[in-house]
Order: C-alpha cells, then structure tokens, then sequence
C-alpha cells in the first residue's frame, strides 16, 4: 500500500515553487500557525488536513495542534471497516507488566509468537483508528463474538467487586465503557474504541493571506523603440531646409495678400 505523503511536505515536490501559497491560520485552541498550499484557490478551512498518527485525512476544516493538558480520549463507535493488515509478535515475556496481576497476565499472556490481524476503522467523529480483529480469517460482516449470558453475569460481578475494591484500578471514563461492552454481551471486537485524534485536532476559527512562498515578479512592460538621435550636422541641415521652407510660403501668403487688397469692388445694381 503505498502511504499518503503528508501535505506539509508538498512545498518540497511542487516542481515550481511559485505554485505554494502561505496562509496564517487560527484554531480553536488559540494557537495561531502557517501552512502551506497549493495555489491559492481553496482556502484552508475547506481541506482535509494530515493526521499524522494514523496517516490518515482529518474532516475538512481540522488541524492537528498538540498539546499536553489536552482533556482524556473520548470513546468513539466504530461506523465504518477500511483495510486490513497482518502482524506479527514475539512471545510475551514471563513477568507482567507493572501495570497488571500476574493472575491476569498468566490468562492473556502469549507464549509463543503469534499473528495478529488489524483493521482500520472510521469512527463516529470521522476519525480514524485501528481494531484487532478475534481472528485472522474474521471479516466485519462476520459481526462481533459475544459471550455466553452467564459468563456475562459472572464477569459483570467480578468488575463491580474489583472496582469497589480498587477504585482507581480503572477511570470512571473506562467503567462506562466496560459497562456497556457487558450490557452488549462482552463483543469482540469492540463497537467502539479509544479515539487519539480527538483529543489533539482543532478547528481552524480563521485564516489570512500571507502570499505566495515565491513572490511572483511583475510582467516586464512592452518596451517602446526609439530611433537613435541623428548627428548634429544633420539636424542643422534639416533646420535650415525647414526655414527655406517656411520664407517660401511667407512670401506666397504676402502676394496672396496684395492681390487681394489691388482686386477692383464690382458694384451690383438692382
């Protein structure tokens, strides 16, 4: 599968850069960023920007904007399966994690490599994320593998006992989830799944103009020919045959005057 080029990395394969527009932009969040487009026909507000965790489009109008005390990842429904892909682990180790019972390690605990198939999911908020599949041959029309109603019943009481023992064992965000997983049945895979995304993408509230990442050079004005300047001699005979000139039709407008005023008045009689 070949991976989609994230769009701030265009400006380095626009093969003319003149093409690469500049934009300020601010979000929701109260940062204020520039990006880069081409041309600038489609104002940033109306693209689909990069998420750069899951190689993905974002919805039009969001940008990812990070930041630490951003609030937990909401669960998100899983409205939509896209491409599926194999991977494979190494055993898991003997010891568990400094986060789990060994007696809850010794149940899940792998130990000998194995094969796992992941899905990319759409989810609610237009996000995109993965889920694990039960097994590798599992296709979503197949719908989820639910548990049997008694063992629902008796992992449903072994939470509520677990977390009346140990509170913080679990966020009150992650005992909803687990509550309605049971009151569906314990599904696998889940409909619904942490989204990672949520947390870090903003909206743009605003844009402007910054121009062209190359300004664009004005068109050069037409150049207009000028015949050269002719030597002096000859100006100086052009002069002088242009005075010539001007004395001859002197003396013809002179005579023309004469033979004006000499004319006899011719009386007219009734």
């Amino acid at each position: 599968m070949r991976k989609r080029i994230p769009r701030v990395l265009w400006v380095f394969l626009v093969p003319d850069l003149t093409r690469a527009f500049r934009w300020r932009v601010q979000l929701d969040c109260g940062c204020i960023t520039e990006v880069i487009t081409r041309e600038d026909s489609v104002p940033p507000h109306e693209m689909q920007w990069d998420d750069p965790v899951h190689n993905s489009r974002l919805p039009p109008g969001q940008m990812i904007c990070w930041h630490d005390d951003s609030p937990p990842e909401p669960y998100r429904d899983i409205v939509g399966w896209g491409e599926r892909k194999e991977v494979n682990f190494p055993a898991d180790p003997v010891e568990p994690p400094e986060y789990m019972e060994p007696h809850a390690w010794s149940v899940i605990r792998h130990d000998e490599p194995h094969t796992s198939a992941f899905w990319t999911v759409t989810l609610a908020c237009g996000h995109v994320s993965e889920a694990i599949a039960p097994e590798l041959d599992w296709v979503p029309a197949t719908g989820p593998h639910r548990a049997a109603p008694k063992r629902v019943q008796q992992m449903s009481a072994e939470f509520e006992h677990v977390w009346l023992a140990n509170p913080e064992l679990q966020t009150e965000r992650d005992q909803e989830h687990t509550r309605r997983m049971l009151a569906d049945g314990w599904p696998t895979p889940r409909p619904e799944t942490l989204c990672y995304t949520c947390t870090q993408a903003r909206l743009i509230l605003a844009y402007e103009r910054t121009g062209w990442l190359i300004p664009r050079q004005r068109k050069p004005e037409k150049s207009v020919s000028v015949a050269p300047t002719p030597p002096r001699s000859t100006l100086e005979r052009r002069l002088r045959k242009a005075e010539a000139e001007a004395e001859r039709l002197r003396v013809e407008l002179d005579q023309f005057d004469e033979e004006t005023i000499q004319q006899p008045v011719t009386k007219t009689t009734g």
